[in-house]
């Protein structure tokens, strides 16, 4: 009873806080606001002039970063274990389809570095997107042809369709209106070892479990101007899904898990510069900790999801 009673004193005391920090009217609209496409740089930013010197430094970190990857994570899987005929795998019984999930974000983290390097390498903007997104389907194609040589696993076609919608969704973000009103989103905290009991390689990538995978809807960008003046401009409302741990002990009926939640829209902060827009457009990827109600397949409510207390 008495952690109860903190919870609901501790959330009081964000909704408290969040009503004191309201967009007062006349306040400057933010760069998403002002002009909508705020992934843009000004001209004067970065030259759209291709230099070769550049090019092949992002060949070169690149080549680091596949490198790290593989001794990292691919090589405690099964690439280093003798290999099977190639083939295809329709893996849809596996993780209840949440790695569909875990692909997709894998991509846009490969989309949002890849143009991050083009651009810096001189690249114009609309072609820096679509590379970066053609890079990261590359990338999944590459590791679905060796995953298509083993004995457990095989090519999905899903998978990479998965890894290639992630890596053009910075591209969506910067082209398609409707990504204004809303953000994709990922969270991870170990709340159960469920996935690591029964796991010989342990990659934090696969404990679905404990993963969670939102859509951040942002109210103020959908209120009247009347109305969006008294609403904290940094408020945003997320629907979650992960799956609970029977997915791991082989306990039976597994079971998806849908979540409701407070979430934070960085992008409210009014950063101007380019580096400040950057670090934001990597943080509102992150659903970090909020008050969070389950609301299936049991009703549970947390007060800093994903951490459950």
């Amino acid at each position: 009873m008495k952690l109860a009673g903190s919870k609901i004193i501790a959330f009081f005391v964000l909704v408290l806080l969040a009503g004191t920090a309201v967009a007062a009217p006349g306040d400057p609209y933010t760069w998403r606001d002002s002009t909508w496409d705020y992934r843009s740089e000004d001209s004067v930013d970065i030259a759209a002039e291709v230099s070769v010197p550049k090019v092949a430094g992002v060949a070169s970190l690149t080549l680091v970063a596949y490198g790290a990857a593989y001794w990292l994570v691919f090589h405690k899987g099964w690439w280093d274990d003798e290999e099977s005929h190639f083939h295809f795998e329709n893996d849809f019984d596996y993780a209840l389809n949440l790695d569909k999930f875990g692909h997709f974000a894998a991509g846009v983290v490969l989309g949002e570095s890849f143009y991050e390097g083009y651009r810096w390498a001189g690249a114009s903007e609309f072609n820096a997107y679509l590379f970066a997104g053609l890079s990261a389907m590359m990338t999944h194609i590459a590791i679905d042809v060796k995953d298509g040589y083993s004995p457990e696993w095989g090519f999905s076609i899903c998978d990479v369709l998965s890894g290639t919608l992630g890596g053009f969704l910075p591209m969506a973000e910067r082209y398609v209106p409707l990504f204004k009103y809303i953000d994709l989103k990922w969270s991870y905290w170990i709340n159960t070892k469920a996935y690591y009991r029964q796991s010989d390689t342990g990659i934090f990538t696969d404990d679905y479990v404990n993963q969670t995978f939102w859509v951040s809807f942002k109210p103020y960008r959908l209120m009247p101007s009347g109305a969006s003046a008294y609403y904290p401009s940094w408020l945003a409302i997320a629907a979650g899904l992960s799956i609970d741990e029977k997915v791991f002990t082989k306990e039976p009926h597994p079971r998806r898990e849908l979540y409701l939640a407070l979430d934070y829209d960085f992008e409210a902060f009014r950063p101007q510069s380019r580096l400040a827009r950057t670090l934001v457009k990597y943080l509102n990827y992150f659903k970090l900790p909020a008050p969070t109600i389950q609301v299936y397949p049991e009703f549970h409510w947390y007060l800093l999801y994903p951490i459950k207390f």
